[in-house]
């Protein structure tokens, strides 16, 4: 498995940390989409305080799961 970690600063409490994009958490995972464009967007957990947020590409900050630029899709499981 290959490790990608990048930046992400989270929009709620304005922690930085280190995530990894070919990580996953929990048994279920939301998909997002970008309405604009269709691409699907990954999804991040602050280690600080526990929010969960999407992580667009080339973006430092994350941004809301209700976020009106994403609808959520569906499920899959792990």
């Amino acid at each position: 498995m290959k490790y990608e970690y990048r930046e992400v600063k989270c929009p709620w409490c304005d922690h930085v940390f280190m995530w990894n994009k070919n990580g996953r958490e929990g048994l279920v995972i939301h998909m997002y989409r970008l309405k604009e464009t269709g691409k699907f967007v990954e999804e991040a957990k602050c280690p600080k305080c526990e929010m969960r947020m999407l992580v667009l590409d080339k973006v430092f900050e994350g941004i809301d799961v209700n976020d009106d630029r994403v609808e959520r899709i569906g499920v899959r499981g792990i």
